[in-house]
């Protein structure tokens, strides 16, 4: 049976860099130490070999995202700054405001680099930006009542525990 959705990770240059800056930007909080080395188990679980990584798991409003910065292997792909919004694979990750463009101002100046303009499109306001290693954010305004995140089941619960 699935539980839910558990969590996105994300690889970073720089760690404690993208802590603070999700951290400061949408309120995200260390609920954990995170990492390994020289542990076949992870290395046979991940298809990875020798493997090597710190990391975090960070708890928001409504969700779990987990940071790793890998120190081997060395990356081998594209630079996430080069993929457009269009390309293949996962590529941004949403967060639901109250005001994108009072948002999208105080982001950029935590970091985030801009990748579009607050747009009003059908009633909905939204735009795209990079955060400090070029993942793409979008911020959003909740597109219908049926969407708003209060909605759905066990967000009181987790309100109240993430104000402990």
């Amino acid at each position: 049976m699935i539980l839910g959705f558990a969590h996105p990770a994300v690889v970073v240059s720089d760690l404690e860099r993208s802590r603070d800056f999700y951290s400061a930007a949408f309120g995200f909080r260390v609920l954990s130490d995170e990492g390994w080395s020289d542990t076949p188990e992870v290395d046979a679980a991940i298809g990875s070999g020798d493997s090597r990584c710190r990391g975090y798991m960070l708890a928001g409003h409504n969700c779990f995202l987990e940071i790793f910065e890998f120190e081997n292997p060395q990356q081998t792909g594209p630079e996430p700054s080069t993929l457009g919004p269009h390309e293949r694979g996962l590529r941004h990750l949403s967060f639901f405001v109250d005001d994108v463009e009072a948002e999208y101002e105080r982001v950029l100046a935590l970091g985030a680099q801009a990748l579009g303009a607050p747009q009003k499109a059908s009633g909905i306001t939204a735009v795209y930006l990079r955060d400090p290693d070029g993942n793409i954010i979008e911020l959003c305004e909740c597109p219908t009542p049926e969407e708003d995140l209060r909605r759905l089941p066990g967000i009181k619960a987790l309100q109240e525990w993430a104000n402990v």
